[in-house]
């Protein structure tokens, strides 16, 4: 493997969007990015909104894990 190969594995993780948040919480995404927000545009957080991030930050980690994985795994084949 490569080093584009090993950056390919680095940087499959999907990052967590505003339409990932929306779904789950059955908001439109513009309402997550306007919670987000301060000032006289903002919206408030949708209620429940703290489970739903955990959930997703959790998978998100998940993911990452296992990119850990695959590169630790690929050190040790490249060095012998």
């Amino acid at each position: 493997m490569d080093f584009k190969e090993a950056t390919d594995i680095l940087w499959g993780t999907q990052p967590v969007t505003a339409a990932d948040m929306a779904e789950r919480l059955g908001k439109d995404p513009h309402t997550i990015r306007r919670a987000r927000m301060s000032g006289p545009n903002a919206r408030t957080a949708p209620k429940g909104w703290e489970p739903v991030v955990a959930d997703l930050a959790e998978k998100h980690a998940d993911e990452l894990e296992a990119r850990v994985r695959d590169l630790r795994r690929l050190a040790r084949e490249l060095q012998g």
